[in-house]
């Protein structure tokens, strides 16, 4: 069983990475990362109701999604991301199984003092807070079982709470986060840093469970680098892939509060509207909207039609 540490702090990459390991190797593994500050959101959710989308990018902070389901996760490189790829055995049925997973890692984490218990919603917590949140990935045809986690060590939690507010009224049929009260690690033992952590979790596995060190390869990362460029760093991948939804925003416009809907279909705007208000050429800005992808040269446009400087506070609004 392979252990790999990531050295690549690119959120895009990892995951790109990943699937590149579920699909392309038939080894057991357990690989450990981070990755700069970012939202990851599950495959079936919108990302713009999950993340404040102008936040994140005033604050560089990437967005992103990955090949599972469930909710929106915050990265930084105060947080360890884990995730397994294991194959099944003959007698084991293809179905969703945190605790397969999740068990050896509250024991690895037990042994160096971290004492966690299960949430109701297969999160782990500590001292009744949540220090990670878990997503699976079935590969039905290889009967392979990707779970991945994060494990909130020294985040910035206030930066998680903003990055993960959305800013609008959304409808939709996608997967909704249900967010928990959180918290960090470290208070908790006496590791100096992450990559202490890092390395005890690292050698905790090779210990209990038998895991070898093991390395990318450069096959693995050519193709991880290739995925990234073309699925995982996508804007229709990102933002494109999210199921239909409608939302509803307010604006300030020359001093004043308008309201206009926007219902949007993989990631182009199928038809936008006026809730309530007025402004100079509002009706026509609004109406040119339609059929136009949701993207900065799009907002730039509408603004420029309105005649309005596009500000820091203006940007990303639509979004």
């Amino acid at each position: 069983m392979r252990l790999i540490i990531s050295e690549n702090k690119d959120v895009y990459f990892n995951l790109s990475l990943e699937d590149v390991l579920l699909h392309g190797t038939n080894a057991d593994m357990l690989m450990l990362w981070q990755s700069r500050s970012a939202v990851v959101c599950g495959k079936h959710q919108n990302l713009c109701g999950e993340a404040n989308y102008g936040y994140c990018k005033n604050h560089n902070i990437d967005l992103a999604r990955r090949l599972s389901g469930g909710g929106s996760v915050y990265h930084d490189e105060g947080n360890v991301n884990f995730t397994f790829i294991q194959n099944l055995k003959p007698h084991e049925k293809l179905n969703i199984n945190f605790c397969k997973f999740l068990n050896p890692m509250m024991d690895v984490l037990a042994s160096l003092g971290v004492n966690t218990t299960y949430s109701g919603r297969n999160d782990l917590l500590l001292n009744g807070l949540k220090i990670s949140g878990n997503a699976e990935h079935l590969q039905q045809q290889s009967r392979k079982v990707l779970h991945h986690g994060t494990l909130l060590f020294d985040s910035k939690l206030d930066t998680l709470s903003e990055a993960l507010h959305s800013q609008g009224l959304y409808e939709s049929k996608a997967v909704k986060s249900v967010r928990s009260k959180v918290g960090n690690i470290r208070p908790h033992n006496a590791f100096d840093d992450v990559q202490d952590f890092i390395e005890a979790l690292a050698e905790g596995f090779m210990v209990k469970f038998g895991y070898s060190a093991s390395n990318i390869t450069t096959e693995e990362n050519t193709k991880a680098q290739q995925l990234c460029t073309s699925k995982y760093s996508t804007d229709a991948w990102i933002v494109g892939y999210s199921p239909d939804y409608h939302v509803e925003k307010e604006l300030v416009l020359y001093n004043k509060s308008v309201k206009i809907s926007l219902s949007v279909h993989k990631g182009n705007i199928d038809k936008a509207a006026i809730i309530e208000g007025t402004a100079h050429g509002l009706d026509t800005a609004v109406s040119a909207l339609n059929g136009k992808p949701l993207n900065i040269e799009t907002e730039q446009q509408f603004f420029a039609s309105l005649k309005l400087p596009y500000t820091k506070e203006l940007k990303y609004a639509l979004f």
